[in-house]
C-alpha cells in the first residue's frame, strides 16, 4: 500500500509539453519545445535511484529519483518537465522557459491501484531539451 503522508511530501512544479514551434520568423527550421506554465503540487520524492534489484520502470530506463503521490489525477507523461531544487521560469508569453527544469520525466509514470510512481532524470547544465 502506497503512503503518502504530508510531512514527506515537498513542494514540486510540473510543465505539461505543448508544442514544437519556430525560435524566430526567420528561421523555420530552428524549432524550440514550448511547454505550459508551471503547476505546483506536492508529492513524495525519493531520495536517489534504487538498486537493481527494485527497478519498477525496467532495467532499460535511465532515472535519478521517484516522485510518488497517491494523486491519480495528475496528467504529468514522459514529456513533461518538473522543477524541484529550483523555482520555475516564466517566459514573456507566460509559458514555461524549459531551461530552467531541473529534471525531465524518464519513462511513462506506473499508475497503480493506490497511487502513481514517476521516474525523473537530472537535466544536465546546457543540455537542450
Amino acid at each position: 500500500m502506497m503512503r503518502d503522508l504530508r510531512r514527506n511530501q515537498r513542494k514540486i512544479y510540473y510543465s505539461l509539453y505543448k508544442e514544437q514551434s519556430a525560435d524566430s520568423d526567420y528561421d523555420v527550421l530552428d524549432t524550440v519545445a514550448r511547454y505550459s506554465a508551471p503547476v505546483e503540487f506536492r508529492a513524495s520524492l525519493s531520495a536517489g535511484k534504487s538498486d537493481a534489484e527494485d527497478s519498477p520502470f525496467g532495467k532499460d530506463v535511465s532515472y535519478d529519483r521517484i516522485i510518488s503521490t497517491v494523486n491519480k489525477a495528475l496528467p504529468i507523461t514522459e514529456t513533461s518537465l518538473i522543477w524541484y531544487e529550483t523555482k520555475p521560469v516564466l517566459r514573456k508569453d507566460g509559458l514555461a522557459d524549459a531551461s530552467s527544469a531541473d529534471y525531465k520525466v524518464a519513462a511513462a509514470p506506473l499508475d497503480g491501484l493506490d497511487g502513481v510512481r514517476i521516474a525523473i532524470k537530472r537535466i544536465g547544465k546546457g543540455e537542450r531539451i
